[in-house]
Order: structure tokens, then sequence, then C-alpha cells
């Protein structure tokens, strides 16, 4: 049981016992655990960063010293967009889109060099941090030298070869059933593996890619070192070759919630994350934005007007690994195309996002019923008399977290129609012990509150 859980157990102990309220809980208690280790790998947090965008250097070396920041916060899986350079036939954007891969060896020229990319991992190691790449492995840029030396690796399609996948005018399409590609790529990515540690991919487009290709990828990656892989995909059928997948669907049905607010729509694709029965051993990741949703769609202001903090509470307490995406957690009102000379203004920060994401980290990291694939808690749904609430429980044994949202624009008390959740909680959020009844909760606007019991 880590800090946090015995912090809590002992209060609710305390209260029950005692019979009396307890104090607000002391700094020390929002600690994280005493050592990485401490944190299953069940219950971490993923934060995506575009390497060009996250600070005004647009480097490695601009990352790394705001690596203590990022551990402060808890995250801790760095997942970096691709840092190869960018092909410039057909590019698009100032900069050239980062999933035109021109080298699958190297390093984009502005990010610094391999010595300060080795820097970079070796700092976030020391802080038990971990860095994922972001590999592409279903097309190249025009201008890798595989298509002049290595034609056989690209697909053809109408009588031509090589030929650009629909809407990728800037990349070109492998052949993935070419025995060399399959050697090529495996050995660029033992390359990043074994020579500078890196400990996850994050595979792009990968239900374009067949699974065996990826089976085969993995299987020799992981003879050098055992690695995280997460699919930018939600094939089930692909998670024989993967770790987490993207949860692509739920990321729509929130989309349509922000267009429609049906919250028992939105209810409804929250039970479907959890009566998946393809991810009963495997995990997704869950999120409101990242970098295609920021770019394409605008921010997550744009999408979720008044509700971005709840559905936030939302994406780190329903299911699995929660996402933040670079900003995110400044609360950034800002669209990013990553095809171009954007930078994020740290000099803008909403503490609320903040202190909401640190506590939020806090909660994923200590609390079982909150861990990731087999080891996942359940869902409990309860009834309320308003169509605005979303009201559930993640239960794992003796442990569970109460999250009550208020999606709807005005507040409300919390009153249950069925059962009601009862006995004294812990308020996460507000660090104080209450005790909860028949007669609910009070919830403001667009509020949301969390309860450990």
């Amino acid at each position: 049981m880590t800090l946090r859980s015995l912090i809590s157990v002992s209060l609710a102990l305390a209260l029950v016992l005692g019979g009396c309220k307890a104090d607000r809980m002391p700094s020390e208690g929002l600690g994280l655990p005493d050592s990485p280790e401490a944190i299953s790998k069940g219950n971490r947090v993923i934060y995506q960063v575009n390497v060009w965008a996250y600070s005004p250097t647009h480097n490695f070396k601009g990352l790394e010293d705001d690596l203590q920041r990022l551990k402060d916060l808890g995250v801790d899986i760095l997942w970096l967009m691709p840092i190869h350079p960018r092909g410039e036939i057909n590019s698009g954007g100032s900069l050239g889109s980062p999933y035109a891969v021109k080298d699958y060896k190297g390093i984009y020229p502005a990010y610094g060099t391999e010595e300060d990319f080795r820097s970079l991992v070796s700092a976030a190691h020391s802080l038990g941090m971990e860095i994922w790449l972001d590999w592409v492995a279903n097309h190249s840029a025009w201008d890798n030298p595989w298509v002049s030396e290595h034609l056989e690796f690209y697909a053809e399609k109408d009588g031509r070869r090589p030929y650009s996948p629909p809407g990728w005018d800037d990349a070109v399409q492998f052949d993935h059933s070419c025995p060399g590609l399959l050697d090529a790529m495996a050995d660029a990515m033992i390359y990043w593996v074994r020579d500078f540690g890196v400990d996850g991919f994050r595979c792009d487009a990968a239900d374009r890619v067949p699974v065996a290709f990826w089976s085969a990828l993995r299987e020799r990656v992981d003879a050098v070192k055992n690695v995280m892989w997460l699919s930018e995909g939600e094939d089930p059928d692909h998670m024989a070759a993967f770790d987490y997948d993207y949860a692509w669907a739920f990321a729509d049905e929130l989309m349509s919630f922000g267009q429609t607010g049906d919250v028992a729509a939105l209810k409804r694709a929250c039970a479907s994350l959890h009566k998946d029965r393809n991810y009963s051993a495997k995990g997704r990741m869950t999120y409101i934005t990242n970098h295609d949703l920021n770019a394409f769609n605008q921010s997550e202001f744009r999408r979720y007007p008044g509700n971005v903090m709840p559905l936030t509470v939302l994406s780190y307490t329903v299911f699995d690994l929660p996402l933040i995406y670079n900003g995110q957690e400044i609360g950034m009102d800002k669209s990013m195309s990553f095809s171009d000379d954007v930078t994020v203004d740290w000099s803008v920060v909403n503490k609320r996002f903040v202190e909401l994401h640190r506590k939020l980290c806090l909660l994923k990291h200590s609390q079982p019923a909150l861990s990731d694939a087999a080891e996942r808690g359940g869902i409990r749904f309860y009834e309320t008399r308003d169509n605005n609430l979303l009201v559930f429980s993640r239960i794992k044994g003796g442990n569970e977290v109460l999250v009550a949202l208020n999606l709807g624009e005005y507040a409300i008390q919390c009153r249950f129609t069925g059962d009601a959740p009862s006995g004294w909680y812990f308020n996460w959020l507000s660090e104080e012990a209450v005790k909860l009844d028949a007669s609910g909760f009070p919830l403001e606007e667009h509020g949301y509150a969390i309860f450990v019991k």
C-alpha cells in the first residue's frame, strides 16, 4: 500500500473509531511515494511532448531543464513525438511533419546531438521517469534514403512505387510483407533501446500495419530490453503485440458529448470501456486532448465549453492510463499545428489546472482501484436526480474512489434516486474527511468531487 493510501485509511479509521471530524491533511501527506518503485506500472501517468513546441529553445535541453517540474507534477512517462529529421519533399507547414521520417537513426538537428538526447534520457531515468519514442512504421518521408536504396521496402499501387497513403502527400507507404523492411525497422528500434536506453514506443497509425509485423518487431526489440508498446489504434487484435492502445472510440464519444451535452450517452461510453473483454488483460490510454485533436479539432476549451476540468477528472479516473498533452496542465487554450513553428506559452499559467493535475496524478499513483489492465478496479454507476450528473465509483477490494461530475451550467445538490454512497470518505480535493449519506452533497456548476473510502 502506498503512502497516500495509508494516510487515507488511517484518517478513515480515526474518524470511525473517534467519531470526530479530522483536520486537514498535513502537507507532507501530499508527497509522492518515497521511491519510483513504489508506483505500480499500472498506476502511472503519461505526458506527451512536442519537443519543438515545448520550450523556446526547441530542443532536448529545454525539456531536460524542466524535468523536475514534470516529476513534481506527477508525470511518470514522457512520450516524445518523433525526434528524427523531417522529410522536405512535399512537406507541409513551415517545418514539415515529424511523422514524415527522413532517417530512423537520426535526430532532427534543431533538437540537439546524440549526446544531448542521452543526457535527457539519463536525467529522466535519474528521476524515475521513462522515455518513450514515437515510432512511424507505416510510411517514411519521400527523401528517406530507403526510397532510393531499398525501393523494395515500399508498396506498389496502380503501377506506382512508391505512392503516398491517402491524405499524406509528404509520406510514402511501406510494404510490410518485405523481409528486408522488418530487418531494417527492427535494427533502428533496437538502436534507440540499446544505445540510448529508451523505455517504450508509441506506434503511429498502428492499425494500418499488420499485427504480425508488430509482433515480429516486438520479439526482436524485447530480446534486447523489455519495453512498453502503445498503439495509436483501437483494433483489439493488435493487442497481441501491444500493452496499451488509444481507445479512439471513447475519445469520439467525448467529442460527441461536447456537441450534444448528452450525459446519458457519455455514461454508456464509460461503461463500454469496462465491458470490453478484449482488454481484460491489456490497457488503454484515456485523454481529452492530444496532438491530433489539438491541431485538427481546436483546443479542449473549444470542444468542451465549461467542462474541461470535470472531463479532466474523468480522464484520470474512468479507465487506465491518463495522458497529459504538453501545456494542458496549465490550462493552455491554444491550437498548435505540429508542422509549424508554434510554442507553448508557459507564461500564462492557470494554477487551478496545475493543482488539479497534481492531485489527480497523486490519486492515480496511490489508489489500487485506478490500476490498469488486469489489475484495474471495477466501476459502479449511481443514479441521481439530475440528468447533468455523472457519478461512479471505481472499486477494488476495500479501496473505493467515488467520482461525481456536474456537467451542467447550474449548481446542484447531488442526490441519489437509488442506492447512495454512505459512510466516512476522504475528500481528495479539499483534503478533509466527510460523512456521506442520502442527503448527498453540493456541486457547483461544471463542478467535480472525488472521495476516497
